[in-house]
């Protein structure tokens, strides 16, 4: 059975392409059901159409956050979804967005990907910051979202060695390697525990 997901992007989509590389691979039992980008003309966009799948723009420019997910959820409320995939989504989301996918144990049914062995390094430029302060090892961190940033239930990680004579180029391009299967891997084991839990409730019939 799979995953129904909804992917949340702004940027050049390198998440998004590897996620969708993974089922057509079939290395990711997942159905996409929506593509949402809050910037137009981006390098997700068209990695999405090179899928053939047509994602949907809602600008968030000039937007209150509140007031830009009204307007996203009133798109993805369409769609049954399992989970809101963040892949280089720049927003933070509020609680308004984040209580229309809150499940049956209050965690929220939405995944994030963030580049550092979290709690170490939040925010939005964790490459750089990591870098800089000189560490010798860092990672990448899959984790549930919460009203935090960067913050929430840790699905996974994997940690990866800064090596000597590293430019921070060499260094980001390292961990995005990682994310590149990590995030798949973590979303193959989420439609794992779907299909598990699917197979309980009818066997309890």
């Amino acid at each position: 059975m799979p995953l129904d997901i909804a992917i949340l992007v702004s940027g050049r989509g390198s998440n998004l392409g590897a996620i969708l590389d993974a089922i057509k691979a079939g290395r990711l039992d997942a159905k996409v059901r929506a593509i949402v980008s809050n910037k137009d003309g981006v390098g997700a966009l068209e990695i999405a159409r090179r899928f053939g799948l047509e994602a949907k723009v809602i600008p968030s420019a000039g937007l209150a956050r509140e007031e830009h997910e009204k307007l996203l959820f009133n798109y993805l409320k369409e769609f049954e979804i399992d989970y809101l995939v963040l892949a280089g989504y720049m927003r933070i989301l509020s609680p308004y967005l984040l209580k229309k996918y809150e499940d049956e144990r209050g965690f929220y049914r939405v995944v994030n990907i963030h580049p550092s062995l979290l709690p170490a390094f939040p925010g939005k430029d964790a490459y750089l910051d990591a870098f800089q302060y000189g560490v010798k090892l860092s990672g990448i961190t899959i984790h549930l979202v919460d009203e935090d940033v960067d913050h929430g239930p840790i699905l996974a990680q994997e940690s990866f060695p800064r090596l000597p004579g590293d430019t921070i180029d060499q260094f980001r391009a390292r961990g995005l390697a990682i994310e590149h299967v990590l995030y798949p891997s973590v979303l193959q084991q989420l439609a794992e525990q779907k299909e598990h839990q699917y197979a309980s409730a009818r066997g309890k019939r």
